[in-house]
Order: structure tokens, then sequence, then C-alpha cells
């Protein structure tokens, strides 16, 4: 079970490793992630004394205290949810904006062409159990500009994503491969799979908080 102290802890956790990418150019959509996941914490703060409120209010009535208590916490859970949501959302961008920097779409290429090797890639690694090792060999192995942009750019990513695969790994040995020569967009792109993980922590951090919190209200009274 978790307490006031593991979500932030996890929260701190967060913008430890935010810190430092802020400072550059992509430091609007980071300070945003941050100002997200802040009002989580805050969040956890009042709601306690919204309980006790609660509390008193239902003069005893235990049915009218859990349904009370029930919708304090799902409206709750749908704030965390919207934070989580929109700092994903700023964290994406902030990732996308970085591989922008990194690696190009080649003007060659048209867009019909781009939609047949995504279609072809995406059938091909969907049969692979690990499909991040197959892609950093072709990206290695291909003279084409546009397999390589594939690779390592934003549709990479998003499948890494969608086969629920963390990228550090992945953008650790793809930034030796690129030769990356950008400090910011580097630090962005290395530091992209932590703060997956650690936005994953403070959800699942606060998710446990509240069915503990809603638990023992009901329980206490």
């Amino acid at each position: 079970m978790s307490n006031p102290g593991d979500l932030q802890e996890s929260i701190e956790d967060l913008l430890n490793i935010l810190h430092p990418l802020k400072a550059g150019e992509f430091s609007e959509k980071l300070n945003k992630v941050s100002m997200y996941l802040s009002t989580i914490g805050k969040s956890f703060n009042s709601f306690s004394s919204v309980l006790e409120s609660i509390r008193q209010q239902s003069g005893g009535d235990q049915d009218k205290y859990q349904k009370d208590v029930a919708l304090r916490t799902t409206g709750l859970k749908a704030s965390i949810g919207s934070s989580i949501k929109f700092a994903r959302m700023n964290l994406d961008m902030a990732m996308v904006q970085a591989l922008d920097k990194l690696i190009r779409r080649p003007k060659s290429a048209n867009k019909i062409d781009e939609q047949k090797k995504i279609r072809s890639f995406q059938d091909w690694f969907d049969q692979l159990p690990d499909p991040a090792t197959a892609m950093l060999e072709h990206f290695k192995a291909s003279s084409s500009p546009l397999d390589k942009y594939l690779m390592a750019g934003q549709w990479g990513h998003e499948y890494l994503r969608k086969r629920q695969i963390n990228p550090w790994a992945y953008d650790r040995d793809l930034c030796e491969l690129i030769s990356c020569s950008d400090a910011a967009a580097v630090g962005m792109v290395l530091n992209y799979g932590k703060l997956i993980k650690a936005v994953d922590a403070v959800e699942e951090r606060a998710m446990e908080m509240i069915g503990a919190m809603e638990g023992d209200a009901l329980t206490e009274n």
C-alpha cells in the first residue's frame, strides 16, 4: 500500500530527471509536464480535508457518507487521469521535437512510399518478440534514408510504445549510431525512456493511494 511519501518521492524523482532538460529549447513542453505532475501532489494535499468534511456533513448517515466518498474519489481519479494524460502528451511532443533535430525526413520521400514501408515494417516487426533489436540492425544495414528515418524517428518510437517496450536502451544505442551532436536533443532522447517510467510510477502510486484512502475512509466511519 502506498502512502503520501511514496507518491511525493515518485513526483520528485520525475522532476529531478526533468530539471536539467528544461533549460533548453524543450522547456515549454517540459515545464507543462512538471506543472501537470505537480498538480497531482497538490490534489492529494487537499483530499484528506475533503474526506473529513464529508464525514462531518454526513451526520452519521453511512449510506450518504459512502456515496459522497465514492463520488469525490471518482472525481479525483478523473482529475489525476487528465493530468497524467496531458503530461504524457507534452512529453511525447518534446520527444518528437528532439527527434526532428537528430534525424530529418528525407525530402525525396513521398507519402505513398512512406506508408508502404510502414505497413511492411509493421508486418515484419509484429512477428518478432524483440522488434527493437531488429529495428537497430535494420538501421545499421539499410542504405535508405527513409528506412533510417522511420526506424529512428517518430514512427519507430510510437511502434515500440505500442508494443509496450520502453525505448531507453534503444535510444542509447541509436544515439551512438547517429553520432548525435545536438546536446539538448540528445539529453531529451536519452532520458525519454526514464521519463516514461517515472510518469508510470507516479500514476501507479496515485491510484494506489486513492484506493487506500477510500478504503480507510469507509472503514473508519
